[in-house]
């Protein structure tokens, strides 16, 4: 458990070296310290295999470029809905399963984060952990493509989480 609260401190430390503006090793060490307080406090249920790290690592960086894709395309639509004379709204809140058998609440909030920072949709409500309930702009355009862009975002955070069973 040490070992890998440790491991998971590393990005800490590294932050915390990037926000001091203190590259010295003691100030690596001081954010290393501080991170395994903070998980110590916290206790996240992580699994951590040492042989799926490089497996997470690349899920961590293929999340972050599709969601950034996802914010880009988002704000472009919502900026060309705003400039547009009739722009095409057609508000809803859509009940969304989060197709996660276990339940996770991670899972769940990842799930959440990643559908609320794209604008033009926001997740409003859970059902427990099994259903959202998503505000879009047009339910016309969002309903066709909502279930399996959750499938697909569902398949990415497990695998970013270790848990791609």
């Amino acid at each position: 458990m040490i070992l890998t609260y440790l491991f998971l401190s590393i990005p800490m430390a590294v932050l915390w070296v990037l926000l001091t503006g203190y590259p010295q090793p003691i100030s690596f060490g001081l954010g290393l310290v501080i991170g395994m307080i903070a998980l110590l406090l916290v206790q996240p249920n992580v699994r951590i295999r040492p042989t799926r790290l490089p497996d997470q690592i690349i899920g961590v960086v293929i999340y972050l470029l599709v969601l950034f894709r996802d914010i880009v395309l988002s704000t472009l639509d919502v900026a060309r809905r705003v400039l547009s004379p009739d722009m095409g709204l057609k508000p809803a809140i859509i009940a969304i399963s989060t197709q996660d058998d276990a339940d996770d609440a991670v899972v769940a909030a990842m799930t959440a984060h990643g559908i609320t920072i794209t604008p033009g949709e926001l997740v409003v409500d859970f059902d427990g952990q099994d259903l959202m309930y998503v505000h879009v702009l047009n339910i016309d355009d969002a309903l066709p493509y909502l279930d399996e862009a959750q499938t697909v975002r569902l398949k990415r955070i497990k695998r970013m989480v270790g848990r791609d069973d």
